[in-house]
């Protein structure tokens, strides 16, 4: 039985380790098929593209600054063309091929900090318009953590609490916390926003509900923000699609709130 978006959103975990085990013919086709049959929201261009890293076996391969990841022979590389709502878009659409990997039983690790055409120089080629933001790998996880990956899970342990509900949820403005019960139909899709995960666990959306619509924004304090909000626009989309709550993201002509920049709307039924 496929495992649902929200239980996908719940279960997955950052995996650093992995068996050193190449993927199978059939997971490798599921997730072309999967990816194949995903559209980038807002317009975005984006392209997500699995590569085979063929580094050998003797030890791990270090990928910009966030970290060590051993073993993987498998990566999702997130490649796109700037514009408007771009970077959130693109992020929208790999934390869907993120979480469909979930549902497989495979693990993955978002890895932003610094990239350049040398990490994968041999097997990607970017336009001059192109831009390589996101790097996962994709594989089997190994139940034998390596220290480096038990000494970052450690330094990391305090930063997976999530921010109360009424912290980055609000009735109206930002003055105003937003309670679950005030929330409704829309408290499930907001605590799978809550749990989204995010650089440096900076959870740096906010959002605001209004009637039926709700305005989502990006705070201006980490260089990630709209890669951050992609991922939790990603959550919210799929939680109302899979709960059958009716609606659709929409950019409009919302409230400014301060230290924060709108960037696109939910806009729901009239709820009764």
């Amino acid at each position: 039985m496929r495992m649902s978006m929200i239980e996908a959103i719940r279960q997955r975990r950052s995996v650093r380790s992995y068996t050193g085990e190449a993927l199978s013919r059939e997971h490798a086709g599921r997730i072309a098929d999967c990816i194949a049959g995903l559209q980038a929201p807002f317009g975005a261009k984006v392209r997500i593209l699995p590569v085979h890293a063929s580094h050998g076996e003797s030890g791990p391969v270090k990928l910009g600054t966030y970290g060590w990841i051993g073993g993987a022979r498998d990566y999702l590389l997130l490649i796109y063309r700037e514009g408007p709502l771009a970077g959130e878009g693109a992020a929208c659409l790999f934390e869907q091929v993120v979480l469909y990997c979930t549902g497989l039983g495979l693990g993955t690790c978002w890895l932003g900090g610094s990239f350049s055409r040398k990490d994968f120089g041999r097997q990607v080629e970017l336009a001059p318009d192109e831009k390589l933001r996101i790097v996962s790998p994709v594989g089997y996880a190994s139940e034998k953590k390596r220290f480096v990956e038990t000494w970052i899970v450690g330094a990391e342990r305090n930063h997976r609490s999530r921010k109360p509900f009424g912290a980055n949820f609000f009735h109206g403005n930002f003055s105003t916390p937003l309670t679950e019960e005030a929330a409704g139909i829309y408290a499930l899709p907001l605590e799978m926003v809550r749990l989204a995960p995010s650089a440096n666990n900076s959870q740096s959306w906010r959002v605001t509900l209004d009637g039926s619509t709700l305005h989502f924004y990006r705070t201006f304090s980490y260089g990630f923000s709209d890669m951050d909000l992609g991922i939790a626009l990603c959550h919210f989309g799929e939680t109302c699609r899979e709960t059958g709550i009716a609606g659709h993201f929409e950019v409009v002509d919302a409230p400014r709130e301060r230290n924060a920049g709108y960037a696109v709307s939910w806009i729901g039924a009239e709820r009764g």
